[in-house]
């Protein structure tokens, strides 16, 4: 078109001219009514916009101005120059690398209202205005490439210690952030330095996160013998499944996963001493039956593992952690009368998994009054296990037989 090329070559011309780029650019049309007749020597309102992306798409800016027609209906504004009532934006803030542009023409003759003379795609950017632009970099940048090698690299050879390569700052968020779908994220390399140093004056200077259950936050590696980790300062391990708290110490299972465990020192002792039979101290037994055996007060107590007989379990010790335990109990059983007690066994039972097995017994006396009967034996257990005491005893007369006497303790070896 005539139009396209007479507005090309005055730009072109514009920066051969001048070094400082004009905000404006030039735009010439034709006034004619509806039967194609010139509007010759008369004022006009023109009103234009800039749109970006389609023709019906968002203006970045609009501008109204008052012109003249000369003798062939012809007009010429200069838009973004003085003179003009800026509608909305701002013609510096057109961003011309941005986007496909549109220029929109309204007029209005004799305050009528405005009628749409078109819009047409601007197919040359003003070349003086662009290239004030082109010296830098537009933001915001997207650019999408394919590169066997680097994509982008930037080299600064200055030995300065305080020179970069690339400086990126942010008053608040991130300014430097970097993704990968599969690989590194961010690659950093010196043969002889530092290939990240992070500081932070008051809050975190590096951070790393891992939402994968089997991920690392954090890894830190030295293939030739040295240091992998150094911290200079003080140092905190918290949260997840490392279970922190006052006085414990930091230990590994056999894959190196570190927890915290309470100290050897600060571990409260496993164990308990309990004494005296239940029903005011003679606690009358069942003839040939088995039947627990039940203590009325405790001497001790670490760890409030062991139960009363009138708590529930009643008379029962439960092991808290995983380990290896001694149990120590002794009882007497005698009968009244003179009746002959014709025997009287005692047994050491433990509970796993709601199953009952005597892992212990000693028998008493047989055919006599009374009798004291002595159990010691070690057993491991596990959290939940349980231990008792049970009895079995029988009289010649199938009277009850008597617990006088009971003792019950055990405590936790390693």
């Amino acid at each position: 078109m005539k139009q396209a090329v007479l507005i090309i070559s005055y730009f072109l011309m514009l920066s051969g001219l001048i070094a400082q780029a004009p905000q404006s650019f030039n735009y010439q049309g034709v006034a004619r009514n509806a039967s194609g007749v010139p509007y010759v020597n008369q004022q006009l309102s023109i009103r234009a916009s800039v749109i970006t992306g389609s023709p019906g798409g968002s203006t970045e800016y609009s501008e109204t101005r008052t012109v003249s027609t000369n003798a062939y209906g012809l007009f010429n504004i200069q838009i973004g120059s003085a003179g003009a009532t800026v509608n909305s934006g701002s013609f510096a803030g057109i961003n011309w690398s941005l986007g496909i542009k549109y220029l929109k023409t309204e007029i209005s003759i004799n305050a009528q209202p405005y009628v749409n003379l078109g819009t047409t795609q601007i197919l040359s950017v003003p070349y003086a205005l662009h290239s004030k632009e082109s010296k830098d970099l537009i933001f915001p940048f997207s650019k999408t490439g394919t590169s066997v090698t680097d994509l982008l690299s930037i080299s600064n050879t200055d030995n300065t210690p305080s020179s970069s390569a690339v400086r990126a700052v942010t008053t608040s968020g991130r300014a430097f952030y970097g993704t990968a779908t599969s690989g590194v994220a961010a690659y950093l390399q010196s043969n002889d330095g530092t290939a990240l140093y992070a500081y932070s004056p008051n809050k975190t200077g590096i951070m790393g996160i891992s939402n994968g259950a089997t991920g690392t936050g954090v890894s830190a590696i030295n293939t030739s013998g040295g240091l992998a980790l150094g911290v200079n300062g003080n140092l905190r391990i918290y949260g997840g499944n490392t279970n922190p708290g006052a006085g414990k110490v930091l230990t590994s299972d056999a894959s190196g996963n570190a927890t915290w465990q309470p100290s050897a020192s600060s571990v409260a002792t496993i164990g308990f001493i309990a004494n005296n039979p239940a029903q005011g101290g003679l606690q009358n037994l069942p003839n040939a039956a088995r039947y627990k055996i039940h203590t009325a007060t405790e001497d001790f107590d670490g760890s409030n593992n062991y139960t009363l007989y009138n708590q529930t379990p009643a008379s029962t010790f439960t092991a808290s952690v995983a380990g290896m335990y001694r149990f120590h109990g002794k009882v007497q059983i005698s009968t009244s009368g003179g009746t002959v007690l014709n025997y009287a066994d005692l047994y050491l039972v433990v509970k796993k998994n709601n199953v009952e097995t005597d892992v212990a017994y000693t028998l008493g006396g047989r055919n006599v009054i009374s009798t004291d009967i002595e159990i010691d034996h070690s057993v491991y257990l596990n959290p939940g296990d349980q231990v008792w005491l049970s009895e079995l005893s029988r009289a010649d007369n199938g009277t009850n037989p008597t617990l006088t006497r009971a003792y019950f303790s055990g405590y936790r070896i390693k």
